[in-house]
This record gives structure tokens, C-alpha cells and sequence, in this order.
């Protein structure tokens, strides 16, 4: 059933990443890169003070709610919580703006990048309240409930987001699609929400909510501090039109990473209701299969997105050849985060969040001390000369930041229960590093590179790639029918249909 519900998030994250790559194509084709990185930098801006909006709640309530706790005092608990955390956050995201304006005298590069800022709390207010409803869903790996609003929210925002870089609106208006999708999000999953229980809270749930939760912050803050600080200082310390080109691969990168938010959502509950069992062999064998799917599907296409950038900037993103060296680089992120998730959910879900808090401070040490050094020309308060490369220098901060981490998990794993995980990944790895090599040979020493000129010419070499990377797996006998059965057998449309109508239905 794991395999089907994460086929099902799988699926709404591939529809979702279809949607997100039209509403990208038409933003590269319509509007400035300066727009994109304006609606991008406010947007990371005010998810960095999503910290104080989430600390480590969403886990509590998954991890009590997977235990068997009274689900009207869990939900009770956790909403009271997230309605004092919104308006704490909101306050913040607000006293920010006036401190670094009217006190410290810096101001923004424009009025635009101010607005920005105003409309997307705006969208996190009312995204952290459905994210609420959302979590108890995935806390009861009720999936179908917590996909369809995403579903959506994602169709609605698109829709928006076309007619305005069709009708040439700016900057502003691309911020207001995501408050249109967003009120969709709330409104469905609020239909859905409606007739769970919801009880007072108590002074006990209270205490244990926050006992779970508080060790957690550092973990929840760091993971945030990570995915958009960098948006923040190649805006601070460049311009717009960097952070857009940046923001637009980081977006198709993305759109890779569902593999891994899908299983993530349900290997938390899952390695939680393992341990709670006591079951240790079942905690070793999650990690080994979800790391040798996880592996088997993202590296071909990590690997195909780093050989095949230039096809990708000129067809998939308008032109926008700037973005070349980024995903040359930073879909590799994607992978290793894909490899580590197994073990990130595996240390939450057996009560071990010293060991997330370690692995995510480490990382976000490596990421922002990179970052400055990586981004900016130079620091002229301090007279220090740095790397300058910008949004390319964002990239390597986070590939290397990702890949540290990914090392600790592994070493941890092992000390934890002597877990080696899937030795597996060698073989997909190598079959990678073969494809790859066909595609340069292919594309550049017969030079086909210069005929791939439309969608359907790099679809047909993208489908060619991983054929061959199939093969040589057959070949070494990592992918076998067995293998196959099971991917024909999860995403068995029939079968995935009468999953989501039981689900609704609450059978």
C-alpha cells in the first residue's frame, strides 16, 4: 500500500510539475527574468520567517496522530497552535521590513520587491492554515485527500499565472496567482477537514506537542533556512534578474524531487509505527527498498537534466541560456536529498531528532558560509574580494551542502543499527555515468545537439536515454521482472481509481 499511495503523490506531483513547467514556459516566453526573481525573492524572503509558523509541529502531529492518540485533541492541539504561530510569523515578516526600511536605512531595489513582500504573506497565511488540514491528512496517510488539494491549487494558480504573463501584468500581478491558488488549496481541503473531529486542547497534548516539537526546530528551521536563503543573498548581493534565472531551474529541479516528497510523506508514519513495534528488521528493510527505488528512478533523470542543459534552456525555458551552468549543477541536490530521505524520516520516525538536528546544522553551516563566499563579488563594508559566480555559486553551495549531509545519514545509519542501506545505487550510478557518456557522444561528437530544436526532439532523446539505462540494469541484473510487475502493478490506473474513491469515501 506504500507503493500505491506514494504512486498517488507521485502522480499528482508529475501532473503538478506539467502545470508548474507550463506556467515557467510561458513566464520565460512572456515576462522578464527580472519579474520571475522579483516574485521569487519575496517569496523565499517571507518562507524564511516561516520558522516561526512551523518549528516542528507538523511532525508532532504526525508523529502522535501515527501513535494512536485521540485524533479531536491532536487536531484541537495543533490548529490552536498554528493560529498563534501564523500571527507571531505575520507580526515578524512585518516588523522586518520596517526595521531594515526605517531603521537600518537599506531599503529595497525597488517598490515592487516591497509589495512582493506584503502579497506573499498574504499567501502564507492562509497556505499555513491549510497546510494544518493537509498535515493531519498525511499524519493518517490518508494521500488522496492531501493530493487533491495540491491538484487543485496548482491547476487554478497555472491558469492565473498564464493569462497574466499573456496580458503582460508584471511582477504584482504573478504574486497575486499564487493568493488565487491558495484560496483554492484552503477551500478544498477545508471540505475535506470538515467532518473530522476537532476537541479543546489540553494542558497534556499541549506539553507533549511541544516536548516533541521543540528539539525539532532546529531541524524545520534549517531546512528552511536552506531551500531559500540563497534566493535572499543572490537578490542582495546581485540582482532580480539573477535570482529568476536561478528560481526557474531551481523550479524544474523541483519538479525531479517529487520521488522523494512522495515516499518522505509516508516513511515518517510508517518508520514511526515500526518503532513503536519494535520492529527493527522492518525499520531495515524500509530503508533498503525506499533507497533502491528512490535511487533507480531519480538518477537517470538527474543525470539527463546536467547533460542535456543547453536543450532544456533553449526549448524548456524560452531561451533563457543564462541558466546553462545551473542545471549543469544543481539538479544534483535533488539527487542526494532523494538518496538521504530514508534515512531522514527513518531518524524522526525512531525518536533520534538529535541526529536530523546534527545532520541539518551541519548542512546549513557548509550552505550559507558557501553562499557568501560562492555569491557575492565582493563585501565591500569588510574589503573582502569573494568568487562572484552568483547564481552558479548558489548551486555548488547547495550540491555540496546536500552531499555532506547525505554522509553523515549514511554513517549514523550504521551506527544506529548497523543498517548499509542499499549498496544497490552502485549499479544505478554506473548505469547513469554510461547513459550520460552515450548522450555527450551522441549529441556532441556526432553534433545532433544542433538539430534539437523542439519539445518532441528532446523527448525522444530523454526516452532513448533511459531505455539504455534500463538495459544495462537488465543487463546486471538490478532490474527484473519482478522490479517491473511492481511499477505496473502501482500505477495501475484502475486499481489507483478505486484506492481514491475507498479513501473519499472513508472505507
Amino acid at each position: 500500500m506504500i507503493a500505491r499511495k506514494s504512486a498517488l503523490i507521485i502522480m499528482t506531483y508529475f501532473l503538478n510539475g506539467l502545470l508548474g513547467y507550463l506556467a515557467i514556459f510561458f513566464i520565460t516566453k512572456y515576462m522578464s527574468a527580472n519579474d520571475y526573481g522579483i516574485v521569487a525573492f519575496a517569496l523565499g524572503y517571507v518562507t524564511l520567517f516561516s520558522i516561526f509558523g512551523t518549528f516542528g509541529f507538523h511532525q508532532a502531529h504526525i508523529k502522535k496522530i501515527s501513535e494512536g492518540k485521540d485524533l479531536g485533541i491532536c487536531n484541537g492541539t495543533f490548529y490552536s497552535i498554528k493560529i498563534i504561530l501564523t500571527i507571531f510569523m505575520t507580526i515578524l515578516v512585518v516588523l522586518s521590513v520596517f526595521l531594515w526600511k526605517y531603521f537600518l536605512g537599506r531599503g529595497f531595489e525597488s517598490e515592487t520587491h516591497e509589495l512582493a513582500i506584503y502579497i506573499m504573506i498574504v499567501y502564507w497565511i492562509i497556505q499555513s492554515i491549510a497546510g494544518a488540514f493537509i498535515c493531519t491528512f498525511n499524519a493518517k496517510k490518508e494521500i488522496a485527500k492531501s493530493q487533491i488539494p495540491l491538484l487543485l491549487e496548482t491547476f487554478v494558480r497555472v491558469i492565473v499565472t498564464i493569462y497574466v504573463a499573456v496580458a503582460g501584468y508584471g511582477a504584482l500581478a504573478l504574486a497575486i496567482t499564487y493568493i488565487c491558488g491558495n484560496i483554492i488549496y484552503f477551500l478544498s481541503a477545508l471540505f475535506f477537514v470538515r467532518k473530522y473531529p476537532i476537541s479543546k486542547p489540553t494542558k497534556e497534548f499541549l506539553k507533549s506537542y511541544t516536548k516533541f516539537a521543540l528539539p525539532l526546530t532546529i531541524v524545520v528551521s534549517s531546512a528552511i533556512i536552506m531551500e531559500n536563503i540563497d534566493k535572499v543573498l543572490i537578490q542582495l548581493f546581485w540582482n532580480s534578474e539573477e535570482v529568476g534565472y536561478y528560481y526557474a531551474v531551481y523550479k524544474l529541479s523541483r519538479f525531479i524531487n517529487m520521488f522523494t516528497i512522495a515516499l518522505g510523506t509516508l516513511l515518517f508514519p510508517t518508520y514511526s509505527m515500526l518503532h513503536a513495534l519494535n520492529d527493527y528488521d522492518g525499520i531495515r528493510r524500509l530503508t533498503f527498498h525506499s533507497e533502491r527505488y528512490i535511487s533507480m528512478i531519480v538518477f537517470p533523470l538527474v543525470f539527463s537534466m546536467a547533460i542535456l542543459a543547453e536543450p532544456i534552456a533553449k526549448i524548456m525555458l524560452s531561451g533563457w541560456t543564462a541558466t546553462i551552468p545551473i542545471l549543469q549543477i544543481l539538479p544534483f541536490y535533488v539527487l542526494l536529498a532523494a538518496l538521504e530521505r530514508p534515512y531522514q524520516s527513518q531518524f524522526l520516525g525512531m525518536n533520534k531528532p538529535r541526529l536530523a538536528t546534527n545532520r541539518i546544522l551541519i548542512m546549513v553551516i557548509t550552505n550559507v558560509t558557501l553562499n557568501i563566499v560562492l555569491i557575492p563579488v565582493d563585501i565591500k563594508v569588510l574589503g573582502l574580494k569573494l568568487a562572484g559566480l552568483g547564481a552558479t555559486g548558489a548551486a555548488i553551495a547547495t550540491v555540496i551542502s546536500y552531499l555532506i549531509g547525505y554522509i553523515y545519514s549514511r554513517i549514523m545509519t550504521w551506527k544506529l543499527h548497523k543498517s548499509k542501506g542499499s549498496l544497490k545505487i552502485l549499479y544505478h550510478a554506473f548505469a547513469a555515468i554510461i547513459m550520460t557518456v552515450f548522450l555527450y557522444i551522441l549529441l556532441y561528437q556526432f553534433q545532433i545537439i544542433l538539430y534539437v530544436k523542439r519539445w518532441y526532439y528532446l523527448a525522444a532523446i530523454c526516452l532513448l536515454a533511459y531505455c539504455l539505462y534500463i538495459l544495462i540494469l537488465v543487463i546486471l541484473k538490478e532490474y527484473t521482472k519482478k522490479d517491473f510487475d511492481l511499477f505496473m502493478d502501482t500505477l495501475n490506473i484502475k486499481k489507483m481509481l478505486k484506492y481514491i474513491k475507498d479513501e473519499i469515501r472513508g472505507n
